[in-house]
């Protein structure tokens, strides 16, 4: 399927306005009973965009030669919704705990749950044309702490996104034997020679000591040659004891325990629903184009 990876024009007219359909099959009894089923959660917009007063020359740049490059109804693009853009509510700045990804073979897929976060039958849009940069990728710790508001943000180096999709990818899991961990408000972790850098998020798994620090998740501030400080407050812990050859990993991919989240500044996936662009044209009895009323229905699987 066709798709043009550009923004249709912002410049419509007030008086357009947005609809939001959901798939939803309702069946009534003989008896009046009604029963309701929902074929699949996923909102579903139907635009109807005014332009008015616009000039031949300005209709032939920003919306017929959009609507032939599209084949009419057969390829897609971007549009940007105006009440809702952000995965921070619905305008709101971006960061790496907005919303929880949905798991997608190895990948996630971006998601903007606008019910309860991952509940079956919540509805949600997935994000499949995150804007150029925005992204942000967090990590939550939902086994030790379940209803966590706060994720730990991870290094651009540990994950991909793919803007014409939406779908983040992780480098593969790199573990490091740990050997010792420090009592301290920002323990520092020994792992011997690694790659590790500042800002990176690690999650540590069996600890056979200082069982208290098994499935946190934490930043790296500071490394060594043979250690990395991160921000877990290890101060209240049992004291580290090497009692195996095993003593506890570090590890760099989020882990099964754990949720992927993310954010983003994000665009609807559209198509033209109509098979003539001069249907979308107003003219008056001098033949002047008074204005042109155009109808976009979002794509789900651009």
């Amino acid at each position: 399927m066709a798709f043009i990876d550009e923004r249709f024009s912002e410049s419509f007219s007030y008086g357009s306005n947005l609809g939001s359909d959901y798939a939803v099959e309702v069946t009534e009894t003989v008896a009046g009973n009604e029963y309701r089923r929902q074929i699949n959660p996923y909102q579903k917009l139907s635009i109807d965009l005014d332009f008015s007063n616009r000039t031949e020359e300005w209709l032939q740049s920003n919306i017929r030669d959009f609507y032939d490059r599209s084949g009419g109804r057969f390829g897609t693009f971007r549009w940007k919704n105006p009440t809702d853009y952000s995965t921070n509510g619905a305008k709101g700045v971006p960061t790496a705990n907005d919303q929880a990804c949905v798991a997608v073979g190895s990948d996630y897929q971006i998601t903007k749950w606008y019910g309860t976060e991952e509940a079956t039958n919540s509805a949600r849009r997935r994000i499949r044309k995150p804007n150029t940069g925005t992204v942000l990728v967090g990590i939550r710790d939902d086994f030790n702490n379940p209803v966590s508001i706060t994720a730990t943000g991870v290094s651009p180096e540990r994950w991909t996104v793919d803007e014409s999709t939406g779908l983040i990818t992780f480098a593969p899991n790199v573990t490091y034997a740990i050997t010792d961990i420090s009592q301290a408000a920002n323990a520092v972790v020994t792992i011997g020679t690694h790659s590790l850098v500042a800002d990176d998020s690690v999650h540590i798994s069996g600890v056979t000591g200082m069982t208290e620090i098994n499935g946190l998740r934490g930043t790296v501030q500071s490394v060594t040659a043979t250690t990395i400080t991160v921000d877990i407050d290890s101060t209240g812990f049992t004291a580290f004891s090497l009692s195996s050859p095993n003593a506890g990993v570090v590890n760099t991919a989020p882990q099964s325990n754990e949720t992927v989240t993310a954010g983003c500044y994000f665009d609807i996936p559209v198509r033209f629903d109509s098979d003539s662009v001069e249907q979308f044209i107003t003219r008056n009895s001098s033949n002047v184009i008074m204005g042109t009323s155009i109808r976009l229905l979002e794509v789900l699987n651009p």
